[in-house]
């Protein structure tokens, strides 16, 4: 009973010491500066589609990490599946050589995203339109890397599904 009553003693004491460590309205506050929030990888997205749209290879390049990847899976009743690995040099030169005359958007429809702290994946559904008709639709599913104080593209998956 004397040890129980003992131990019980030594806890109070040990949780009142820590207690008492906790700042007061009256204790001095130290305020640190934190890094501005991180941009969402969603938002990243969101922008890198904004810059497609008007055929801004100069910034889409500065969005992509070195090495990235793009790699479509074509689905078409007439023709079936297809895989197509696209060289982002290739890509990004096919946007510049649109013609002004030529109009385009890729309507993201629902964009979901899993991410960590330094890497995500971010999955769109859409709806691709050229001169106001509709091509095609599909899912684009981007992984990023959290690099240099930025979200930027390491790989590019699609599916493009042709009427």
């Amino acid at each position: 009973m004397r040890s129980s009553l003992l131990l019980i003693g030594i806890m109070v004491l040990a949780f009142t010491k820590a207690d008492a460590q906790n700042p007061t309205a009256t204790d001095s506050i130290v305020v640190t500066e934190t890094k501005a929030e991180k941009q969402k990888p969603t938002n990243a997205v969101k922008e890198f589609f904004q810059y497609f749209h008007k055929k801004d290879t100069t910034v889409l390049r500065s969005m992509m990490i070195e090495n990235a990847t793009l790699n479509s899976l074509i689905i078409s009743e007439s023709q079936g599946r297809s895989v197509i690995n696209t060289p982002i040099t290739e890509f990004l030169k096919g946007i510049a050589q649109i013609p002004d005359s030529v109009s385009f958007e890729e309507r993201l429809i629902q964009i979901r995203s899993t991410n960590s702290n330094d890497v995500a994946s971010v999955s769109a559904s859409y709806e691709f339109y050229m001169n106001d008709g509709f091509t095609h639709n599909g899912t684009n599913v981007f992984t990023l890397i959290y690099i240099d104080d930025k979200w930027k593209v390491a790989s590019i998956a699609d599916t493009r599904q042709y009427p």
